[in-house]
This record gives structure tokens, sequence and C-alpha cells, in this order.
């Protein structure tokens, strides 16, 4: 519907409305736009004239959409911004450059190891290597969004909780990229960015409330979003569940291996358990695989089991409305272990949950560095009064 107030105000927040609508439906006619919006026709067209002329949309083709002439469609003008998502892992930097309307333009991996003496200086050589394909400069960018294992303390720029990526522990890299371009950046923990994702593409589309958690063989972590907002936490600490002190469920007898959360899911102690199962792995993922052929209420309930403890208290404070089991193991057992983990999780929590798969993607933290960047992108070309208020 179309706001009132002022001249000004209401050009900018139809103008934002209507590049909203855009982003959602790539392509609208004038009367779509119009139906959407919720404007008078001709105030339709002086809109789309208006966007035109501050290169923010473009024509594309044309549609019939009834007796008559076929209908001019419109289109967010791509190229008007760029954004950058960036998954900083333990096996090196991953970039991807996406355009003003979503789609992905330049990727580039640049590879790291133990020995990489200048991770930021990596870093901003994975990033000019990403723009040069498409002939803009990394200060050209609108936004900068980086997925890292761990939080970033904001009073220092250093990363914590990096034990997984150890190659970066203490690196300053949020002035340190301040320092070499004139361009926003932001750092995430990479578990949100997952989630991030699964909103824009995945499992949690149209979910207000829920609880994403990530077993990988490279570690735990949890997402946690509340009416479609991510809960960061006073430190950026948020979903650092593999700190939390459970019981382990698993029937099986396994090595002991500590009381935390994540101490109990991890590649040795999952291949410990599977063991105890009679299973023999190189992975968990093999493991899960290999249980779920032999005995689904064997290897991988204990593992439903071990995820039930973790996941209880969590559901019990915040009540989601849908857990997202993600990362290669929790993907790997797909809906059988999503089915087992809600079968287990009732008998400990009283709240009734959905419980379903993430996706199966490789490059889900740079997707939702991604999904991230334009965020803040488009609210600088949307929002602004200054490059939308043109008369």
């Amino acid at each position: 519907m179309a706001a009132s107030g002022s001249p000004s105000v209401l050009r900018v927040l139809n103008d934002r409305a209507a590049l909203d609508v855009l982003v959602r439906e790539r392509e609208v006619s004038r009367a779509q736009l119009e139906a959407l919006v919720g404007l008078s026709k001709p105030a339709t067209s002086q809109l789309l004239t208006r966007l035109e002329r501050a290169g923010l949309v473009e024509r594309g083709g044309l549609r019939a959409e009834g007796p008559g002439p076929r209908a001019q469609l419109w289109r967010l003008k791509a190229d008007a911004g760029h954004a950058a998502g960036i998954d900083v892992s333990r096996n090196g930097i991953d970039v991807a450059i996406a355009a003003l309307d979503g789609s992905v333009v330049a990727e580039h991996f640049l590879a790291t190891t133990p020995e990489t003496s200048e991770p930021g200086a990596a870093l901003f050589e994975a990033l000019e290597a990403a723009c040069s394909q498409i002939g803009v400069e990394p200060s050209a960018l609108s936004h900068i969004s980086i997925g890292i294992p761990g939080a970033v303390d904001q009073l220092t720029g250093q990363l914590r909780y990096a034990s997984e990526v150890p190659l970066w522990k203490g690196v300053d890299l949020l002035h340190m990229l301040e320092g070499r371009i004139d361009v926003p950046v932001t750092i995430e923990n990479d578990v949100n960015l997952v989630a991030l994702n699964e909103m824009a593409r995945g499992a949690a589309q149209n979910t207000k409330d829920f609880l994403l958690l990530w077993v990988a063989e490279r570690g735990v972590g949890s997402s946690v979003v509340v009416g479609g907002e991510l809960i960061r936490g006073a430190t950026l600490g948020a979903g650092e569940i593999g700190f939390t002190l459970v019981p382990d469920l698993a029937l099986a007898a396994t090595t002991p291996v500590g009381n935390r959360f994540g101490d109990l899911m991890t590649d040795t102690a999952l291949l410990d358990l599977a063991r105890a199962h009679g299973i023999e792995a190189d992975g968990t993922v093999e493991a899960l695989g290999l249980g779920f052929a032999a005995d689904p209420d064997g290897f991988p309930r204990d593992v439903a089991r071990r995820l039930s403890a973790g996941l209880a208290a969590v559901v019990s404070l915040l009540d989601p409305e849908l857990i997202v089991l993600d990362g290669d193991i929790c993907v790997a057992g797909g809906d059988d272990l999503c089915r087992l983990v809600k079968e287990e999780l009732r008998e400990l929590v009283e709240p009734p949950v959905s419980i379903v798969p993430g996706r199966d993607d490789a490059s889900s933290v740079r997707a939702g560095a991604v999904q991230a960047a334009l965020g803040h992108a488009r609210e600088r070309f949307f929002a602004s009064g200054s490059t939308l208020d043109l008369s």
C-alpha cells in the first residue's frame, strides 16, 4: 500500500517499496507494480521514470497481459551496485561478488595453509581477484560481508573463539580492511550466515522463529532467529552451543570425552560411538550412511540422542517454530535423522517443533554472506533520499 506523508518522504518510501518488489519478483509490468505498491497509474509511471533516471531500474522484455499491446517489463538494474560475500574457513578464502539483483557475477577461491604469513593480505588478494573478473575495483563495492567461525570483538576487532581457524586468531580483520578500502565491512559468525541463506533460499523461508543447528566434521554451532532477526548477543557470541554442558544420552558405551555438547559431537567422538555399534568408517558422514543401512535404531539413533540433549534446553527456552539441522553430518542424515531427533526430543521437552534438514550447499556460508552484504547494499541504495529524490 502506498505510504502517506510529505511529498519527498512519500517518494522515497514508495520508491523503496517498488524496489523491494523488483527484488522479490525480478520483472514486473507497470500494471503489476501499480497493484503491488498501491499507487495510481500516473504515480507508478512517474516512479519508474524517476528510478530509471537514478540508474536503479531498466526496461526488460515485453509480455502479454491481455488484450492490446504487450506490456513493457521493468527490472532492477543489476550493475547499479555490487556487494561481496566472503567465507573465511580453515581451507581458504571463498569470495563471491553479487550484483544488486542478487545474481552472482564473479567468484574466486584462494587456498590458505598454516604457513600463510599474511592472512589479511591474502583476503584482500582474493577480493581483488574476484572484482577483476567484472572490471571493478574493491573500493567500488557497496558492502563487504565476511563469514568466519567465531566472533569478532567489537572493541579490538580481533577474532575470538578461533579454534577452527587458528591462522586468523588475533588478526584485526575489520580494521585491516577498513584501512585498505573505504567500503563498509561487516564480519559475522559463519553459522549465522548459514541461517540467512536458509531464510533466503532454503528450509526456513517464510519462517520468523527458528533455530539452526550446524553439526559438521569441523565443529558445532547454532544460530537463533526470532521475529525474522538474528540474535547475536552482547558480545556476538550467541549460538555457541558447543560450550553447553549436556549429558551423553547415547546408550552405547564409549570413551568419555567431556561434558560439553561440542565434545560429544566431534568427528572423533562420533566415530568412537560408531565403533561401539560395530561400524568402521573414515568419517561420520560415511558412518551415518552405514548405520542407516544396517540399523537405524543403532548408531543413528544414538547420534539423535546426543543431538536432542543439545537441543532440549534451547527449545524449552525459545519455543521455536522450526529447527533446521545443517552442516555436512546433519544434511547427510537427512529426513531420517530429523525424524529420530524429533522422536528423542519429544521425550525431553514439551513444545512440539518441526525439524527439517538444511540445504545440501557446500557454499552456504558464502551464500549467506552474499545475502547479508546485499541487504546492506540495498539499504544504501533503496533508502537514500539523496539518491532517489529526483524531481
